[in-house]
């Protein structure tokens, strides 16, 4: 490296440090940063005129002075940048956009029935953009747009691997990206709620993560990562076998955990996630039975699932919002009852993010990279 290089370098490091000081503090001065950096008053001063000139951080205001001139407070501009998340669904879209501190600017649903058409893209593109015109933001301010789909994605967020529940030949980042000049990816669902517990959350390290809703699906986190695999099925623990001669599942096989513990699986035809928790907290006997039988199918998937990774297990999904202790007591004393081992202790939990978790997972990376 030559002295220019590392001149350079040491300089892009100052920006980084201090930028990424505002992320952690409501407000600073210069003096401050200078005592948290250890830098020189000239170098914070340089970098910060940057920052502010570039729209990153603002004057906020002053301190209270103890002698001398009060000192300006310089605070994040945490709308500088915004990152979009798409959730695509059977029939309705999400789009949702989050600040620089992961917090949702706005959202909107919006119906839209999916098909493996060209058409449908364009439509899709053309509510996208409608909705981020109503944000009154720049496109320069948009760091990427994340589409969370209900099936496999290539690692790299360009293609779908595998979906039998949203076939899409034609929903591919490169019949997307041409309509927008900001990058575009493409993640699945259950992954992008995974990423978004993981990201509110302090207590995660590693876990299996479980989302139940319409569908089934999983993702496994480990050392504070969503892990992917080799090409990106890691996780997919709706298609585990639990019955060699089971219900028939739409990826063709027999006996899938998805048939037996999906709400598909648990809700009658026209049944309502609410009508079916309210039935059973007023301890209406068939819905008890169904209950019951839901968690046994349950039981022998996750004690399937612990017995291999042995981390503890987060239940998230459109269920997550009815489920209560009694539950998760009731389920654990089942997957006791199956384990080979003693299991000590409480490993299972309910998610503590419930809403929007897909369209938020879907646009955090974006963010994640973004942050210094």
């Amino acid at each position: 490296m030559t002295r220019n290089e590392e001149a350079l370098d040491i300089k892009h490091t100052n920006y980084r440090n201090i930028y990424r000081l505002f992320f952690q503090y409501n407000g600073l001065s210069k003096p401050q940063i200078v005592k948290l950096l250890n830098l020189s008053l000239p170098t914070v001063s340089n970098n910060i005129g940057e920052l502010e000139a570039e729209g990153k951080i603002r004057e906020g205001g002053f301190f209270q002075p103890q002698g001398g001139r009060p000192a300006i407070a310089y605070q994040l501009v945490e709308n500088a940048f915004i990152s979009i998340g798409v959730e695509i669904q059977k029939k309705n879209v999400r789009c949702l956009a989050l600040n620089l501190q992961g917090n949702i600017l706005a959202q909107k649903d919006t119906a839209l029935y999916f098909e493996n058409e060209p058409q449908y893209i364009e439509s899709l593109c053309n509510i996208i953009h409608t909705f981020i015109r109503s944000l009154g933001c720049l496109y320069t301010q948009i760091l990427g747009i994340g589409f969370s789909i209900q099936g496999i994605v290539s690692k790299d967020g360009q293609s779908m691997l595998y979906s039998r529940v949203l076939p899409g030949e034609h929903f591919d980042v490169k019949e997307l990206q041409p309509y927008f000049d900001v990058p575009v990816k493409l993640f699945h669902d259950v992954k992008c709620a995974a990423l978004t517990e993981l990201w509110f959350s302090e207590q995660i390290d590693n876990a299996v993560y479980i989302s139940i809703s319409e569908h089934l699906g999983g993702a496994i986190i480990i050392n504070n990562q969503i892990d992917l695999g080799k090409k990106g099925y890691s996780g997919a623990l709706e298609h585990l076998q639990i019955h060699s001669e089971g219900n028939l599942c739409y990826c063709g096989q027999r006996g899938c955990l998805e048939t037996y513990c999906s709400l598909s699986a648990l809700l009658s035809p026209n049944e309502t996630i609410e009508a079916f928790f309210k039935a059973l907290r007023n301890k209406d006997e068939l819905v008890l039975m169904r209950w019951d039988a839901f968690l046994e199918h349950l039981a022998k998937g996750l004690n399937t699932v612990y017995l291999l990774l042995e981390r503890d297990i987060i239940l998230g999904g459109e269920i997550a919002f009815y489920l209560i202790p009694e539950d998760l007591k009731i389920l654990q004393e089942k997957i006791l009852k199956l384990s080979t081992f003693p299991l000590e202790g409480d490993f299972i939990r309910i998610a503590t993010q419930q809403k929007y978790t897909s369209a938020i997972g879907a646009a955090l990376p974006f963010l994640i990279e973004y942050l210094p």
